[in-house]
């Protein structure tokens, strides 16, 4: 039986099933650990410790703080970027958003060596409360830049010009700025909530948050029952915040996933403005990246002899780190793209994925980590090989970065024709030879860029690795965030640079893919 090709574009109870499956998939892994959780009996002090409690309030402060000063330094950026033109503004794009593929504690490890190295005085200044917010920052800015600078490229000509004839150049900006507020604040809750669950800073700068109480409690003490409880908890702070903004979020990611219809807005040149967008931007990268990044090669420069172990480290983690990139690039980019392609251009669905989406993305990694090691342990032992070895990190790495790559697919069939399936059903071509002719090399350049982000995210998540990874299987990352505290400085740092040198030039791929079109 052929089946026609216009089934890519038809409506029914099918498309709702395909993408509900993946969405389900991805909470299995948290709902599985909720239950058992639920299940369990409570401590002595109740649900959590009076400590986990307080941890939750610091890294509640953390985020708020992270996500106020994100919007005010991300906003303006991305929005000077997004309007006018100057120059170096391609490498500052890019060198600002290093920081959101590498892991938090990088930056962390900067700061530190940095200041023992120039300011051993200033060192203690950074500990704790303050070494945690500088650590967290770049993310959330980077992340506030590039959600803004989107919003912003998809005003038209026409309204940028209207908006100059109303209240001139100075009008123009602060509309453009007001437009791409919401979507600014909703990346700026997201980075401060995503700072909820990521122990790196906090370990190198010794302040007891709540995902670091969590990994203490599974890693050192091995009380699942409390970790669980912990996460348990700390999800629903997340649920809380998440769900609503989700909702709100939905409509507008709905909306700037569709194609355009009208050209957009070109870049002005305007001196005064791309003087002060230039040095914005250039404080950002100063702070954010160059500052970390001198930190972690003054040990390394001192001490070269360092670059051989950290070399001979490369060498014995490469084969686990790229599997458990690759692996949870391509399976992350196979479910997100099945379900844009069940979503289609139904914008119930579209609404519904999103919101779903957006809220799984922001819970804790830690949470599906440990989903999955419950399930491991209640699984018979022929399902050795893939619930208790290497193919388990790939599968929770996936699963948690699975909205990234969705997003991705559904921006990519958002962009692409209704008429390419509807021409192709009419005159009779088979599903099979649409897509692999059309629909495939369409999605393949956005589903490339969507394996190697997803690679990058989920090699620079270290909680899901060092909960879930086989004795003896460490990645990089992994075990660089294990002998930091141990290891001499010049051999951390060393590793430290390598790894982040290995980020740039994966990144310099896909900015080179991206750069097909003009940014």
């Amino acid at each position: 039986m052929v089946v026609s090709s216009d089934v890519l574009e038809r409506p029914g109870r099918l498309r709702a099933i395909g993408t509900l499956i993946p969405i389900l998939l991805v909470a299995l892994p948290s709902t599985t650990l909720m239950w058992s959780v639920l299940q369990s009996s409570a401590s002595k002090e109740g649900l959590v410790s009076v400590s986990y409690q307080a941890a939750l309030l610091r890294s509640g402060a953390l985020a708020l703080l992270i996500t106020v000063a994100s919007v005010l330094v991300g906003l303006p950026c991305g929005v000077f970027s997004a309007v006018y033109e100057f120059r170096g503004r391609r490498a500052l794009l890019a060198l600002a958003g290093l920081p959101l593929l590498l892991p938090s504690f990088l930056n962390a490890l900067g700061w530190s060596m940095l200041t023992l190295r120039l300011a051993p005085n200033a060192s203690a200044v950074l500990s704790g409360f303050p070494g945690a917010f500088l650590a967290h920052f770049p993310e959330g800015s980077a992340l506030v830049l590039f959600a803004s600078f989107g919003a912003a490229r998809g005003l038209s000509q026409s309204q940028l010009d209207a908006a100059r004839i109303a209240d001139g150049e100075r009008g123009a900006l602060v509309t453009t700025c007001r437009y791409a507020g919401v979507p600014a604040i909703l990346a700026a809750i997201l980075a401060g909530v995503l700072s909820l669950s990521d122990p790196g800073p906090s370990q190198v700068f010794g302040l007891r948050t709540a995902a670091s109480e969590i990994l203490t409690t599974f890693s050192s003490r091995y009380d699942f029952a409390e970790a669980g409880r912990q996460c348990l908890v700390l999800s629903g702070v997340v649920l809380l915040i998440v769900i609503p903004v989700a909702f709100l979020a939905a409509p507008r990611l709905a909306d700037e996933i569709l194609a355009r219809q009208q050209p957009r807005a070109q870049r002005t040149v305007h001196p005064g403005i791309a003087r002060v967008a230039v040095i914005a931007l250039v404080l950002v990268c100063v702070v954010n990246t160059a500052l970390p990044a001198i930190g972690l090669c003054l040990p390394a420069i001192v001490d070269g002899t360092s670059f051989a172990r950290a070399w001979g480290e490369l060498t014995r983690t490469a084969g686990n780190t790229l599997l458990y990139a690759a692996g949870a690039g391509v399976l992350a980019t196979g479910l997100g793209f099945s379900l844009s392609l069940f979503v289609g251009r139904s914008e119930r669905l579209r609404f519904v994925a999103l919101a779903a989406l957006f809220a799984l993305l922001a819970l804790p990694s830690t949470l599906a980590a440990l989903g999955l090691a419950r399930i491991a342990a209640l699984a018979p032992a022929w399902a050795d090989p893939v619930l208790r070895g290497r193919w388990m990190v790939c599968i929770a790495l996936a699963l948690h970065l699975v909205p990234v790559a969705a997003f991705l697919g559904l921006r990519a069939w958002g962009s692409s024709s209704r008429s390419w399936a509807l021409a192709a059903g009419l005159h009779g071509v088979p599903l099979v030879t649409t897509l692999r002719r059309i629909v495939v090399p369409w999605l393949l350049p956005s589903a490339t860029v969507a394996i190697l982000l997803v690679a990058l995210l989920g090699t620079a998540d270290v909680g899901t690795v060092l909960l879930l990874h086989p004795p003896g299987e460490a990645s990089l990352p992994l075990a660089l965030f294990t002998v930091m505290a141990n290891a001499p400085e010049s051999l951390v740092a060393s590793l430290c640079v390598v790894y982040v040198a290995a980020a740039a030039l994966v990144m310099l791929v896909m900015w080179s893919l991206l750069g097909r079109r003009r940014t």
